[in-house]
């Protein structure tokens, strides 16, 4: 049995951990070391995963990654675990704010640089990999000045070289994650290490869809919340009965302790927004409202809104709640919900404030904040995750051979 280990940067509440901790192959598997977000609420939701439900012994930086002191910070806490032996993996998906089809794309924003700094870190700690996760946009945009730069800097790191392959693009749906969510995935290695070129889909001969993923759930009327599951809406797909189980519960042989059901309160919406969520098709937007009803009384300023469809999976999930209604109640989607389309089990609780305020300046407030909602949508799925894991530890069919199965990792 081979353990290897790995940091996970811009962490936020714990998606690529997850996942990373779910991959396994012959016998092997990785072990946490260190991880690190700039977010306190995302620090809150990480350790308590982590560290107080699954008992793992692992070291939390909460830093800017841009700071002049990040680098001997996150090598002191990689230090303080493993002393000074070499990390296996690194991963992390830098913000990607101003590149993304759904925010402002901002050519000058200093988010789209935060890859320079996670490249210092893997300058610094001399990984056998790493991984870096995106939106699709930053292979095109800015006339593809991105992608050059990363490769540039990627060539520069010393003394240790470095090969890049990437972008490689996936989309989450192929790999067990109830939502069609396309990102591309960079994945360096170091000089002496097989390349990794693809990750192998995981094969499912169907999509989920948004029924099967949280269809047990769908008993939440607006205005309620719970801490119970409803007996009335029994589990009736694996996706479901995984969910409520707990995939690294089942792993690791762990028994919930009791059968809460966390993150579960619907929102508070007024009559007007109720009539309009009513008037919404399933798998449409606000364009399908009539437009006598939506002139006269249901008129609202929000651009993007849509219901999803029962039998579809879902479209990519973003911070923002009130941009998908429930398929069958007039609401928008609970964390709990929201967390399921991720493939978040039900077993990870997302702590902080659930929301912070609509538009305008409460987008403000969601960065500052990162409340549940936000931890949620930011997150890689642990479940696409598993995969990037399972194809580390396994190697790549088109990849040269590993010694002795993961001899040189």
């Amino acid at each position: 049995m081979g353990i290897y280990t790995f940091l996970d940067l811009f962490a936020g509440a714990g998606g690529f951990t997850e996942g990373m901790l779910l991959a396994s192959h012959d016998r092997s598997c990785f072990k946490l070391v260190a991880a690190s977000d700039i977010h306190p609420n995302a620090h809150l939701t990480h350790k308590n995963r982590f560290s107080k439900q699954l008992g793992i012994n692992y070291s939390f930086l909460v830093e800017d990654i841009s700071c002049d002191s990040f680098v001997q910070n996150i090598i002191d806490c990689v230090n303080n675990q493993i002393g000074e032996s070499c990390i296996d993996v690194i991963v992390g998906g830098p913000p990607c704010q101003g590149f993304s089809v759904f925010g402002k794309r901002d050519e000058e924003d200093p988010r789209n640089d935060l890859f320079i700094s996670y490249l210092k870190v893997i300058e610094a700690l001399k990984p056998k990999y790493f991984v870096m996760e995106n939106v699709p946009g930053l292979a095109t945009m800015y006339g593809g000045k991105t992608i050059q730069k990363i490769y540039e800097q990627v060539s520069n790191l010393k003394p240790v070289e470095y090969r890049l392959n990437g972008p490689i693009q996936v989309n989450a749906a192929d790999f067990g994650v109830p939502q069609l969510r396309e990102r591309i995935l960079f994945i360096g290695y170091r000089e002496d290490m097989p390349q990794i070129k693809n990750i192998a889909p995981s094969h499912h001969e169907q999509y989920i869809t948004v029924k099967e993923a949280i269809g047990d759930l769908a008993f939440l009327r607006t205005w309620e919340t719970t801490n119970n599951y409803d007996i009335s809406y029994p589990p009736n797909s694996k996706y479901q009965q995984e969910s409520r189980n707990g995939r690294l519960f089942l792993q690791r042989g762990i028994e919930r302790a009791d059968n809460d059901l966390k993150n579960h309160e619907a929102a508070k919406h007024s009559p007007e927004v109720i009539a309009r969520f009513a008037m919404i098709e399933q798998g449409k937007g606000l364009d399908s409202i009539p437009k006598a009803l939506w002139e006269a009384h249901l008129h609202s300023a929000k651009k993007w809104c849509v219901r999803l469809h029962p039998d579809l999976p879902s479209f990519t999930v973003v911070t923002l709640p009130d941009d998908f209604v429930h398929y069958e109640r007039h609401r928008i989607l609970t964390v709990r919900e929201m967390a399921r389309l991720q493939s978040f089990d039900d077993t990870f609780e997302f702590l902080g404030p659930r929301a912070s305020g609509g538009g305008g300046k409460g987008n403000k407030k969601r960065n500052s904040e990162l409340p549940q909602y936000s931890q949620v949508g930011n997150a890689v799925p642990p479940l696409l995750a598993k995969a990037i894991g399972n194809t580390l530890l396994q190697g790549n069919e088109s990849a040269l051979p590993y010694q002795g199965g993961l001899g040189g990792f």
